[in-house]
């Protein structure tokens, strides 16, 4: 490996500065130890240069010194800069770092396990408070659960779907559009949302939630099950109709399409029967994006 110039070498010392005043000091002290290691294989700078070099690496290991990870191992202030000790401060720098580094990862991890547990448990909470018939503590516990912990994944959907469960679709829908407007491709919350406002007797907002998923993920099959059971709820035949048939045009056989059709095609009549002639699916007519 070709060694260090003094550019390259200051240029090290002066990251390592940068990052001590940002408070980065696993980092610093990983730059401070690359300067060092630059210094040590370097003999071809002499003169005022040297003197010049040595004075940025002086600054620099001054600086390493009052970070806390060194502090804290060199109470009696020892660690200084001396020709000739630059591998030695190197290798030190490193260890300090490696610890440094290990410390705050650890502490990372367990805050991550805090925010799991706690998560986890309002979310019991709310299950037990639905349980028990308490709404207004279940919405409470599960408004503080999104709050605090808006980056656990899912959790807008889950919150939604337990307050559909109990019976509350309209208070569902507010958790249900967070949940996609986190993640516009989060299919099955666009299902839930379409079954929430079902249940609440709004036809008309669950079609829009179900028009919302064909454009943002495409239609699939259960976009196409939830649209034939929404227009079979409303008596919509025909629209009904054709969504079993894109349907079974991307899922064959369907377990749900034969009891559909039973339903759907006693009372299919105001196409003149082209699809039972043709078989062929119909382009539902939505909007146009």
């Amino acid at each position: 490996m070709a060694a260090k110039g003094a550019k390259a070498i200051r240029e090290d010392a002066a990251r390592a500065l940068s990052l001590k005043r940002r408070g980065e000091s696993a980092r610093a002290l990983r730059a401070a130890a690359e300067a060092l290691r630059g210094a040590a294989g370097n003999r071809m700078v002499v003169g005022r240069e040297r003197i010049e070099l040595e004075f940025r690496l002086r600054e620099m290991v001054e600086a390493m010194a009052l970070a806390p990870e060194v502090a804290a191992l060199d109470a009696a202030g020892r660690v200084v800069y001396k020709k000739g000790l630059e591998k030695k401060l190197a290798f030190f720098f490193d260890s300090v770092a490696e610890k440094a580094e290990a410390a705050r990862e650890a502490a990372v991890l367990a805050a991550r396990q805090a925010a799991q547990d706690e998560a986890e448990g309002l979310m019991r909470q709310a299950v037990q408070a639905v349980a028990d018939g308490e709404y207004p503590a279940a919405r409470r516990l599960l408004n503080a659960l999104c709050e605090r912990h808006p980056d656990r994944p899912g959790v807008w959907r889950e919150a939604g779907m337990l307050l559909a469960k109990a019976g509350f679709p309209l208070d569902a829908l507010p958790f249900f559009d967070k949940a996609l407007e986190a993640d516009p491709r989060d299919g099955p919350c666009y299902i839930a949302a379409a079954d929430a406002c079902r249940e609440a007797g709004e036809p008309g907002r669950a079609e829009k939630y179900l028009k919302a998923a064909v454009k943002y993920i495409g239609g699939t099959p259960l976009a196409y099950l939830a649209m034939a059971r929404m227009f079979v709820s409303g008596r919509k035949w025909d629209k009904a109709h054709d969504a079993v048939q894109s349907l079974l045009s991307l899922e064959p056989g369907h377990p749900e399409a034969d009891g559909l059709l039973a339903e759907i095609m006693p009372r299919v009549g105001m196409d003149g029967g082209a699809a039972r002639r043709t078989g062929k699916p119909i382009v539902i007519d939505f909007p146009k994006f």
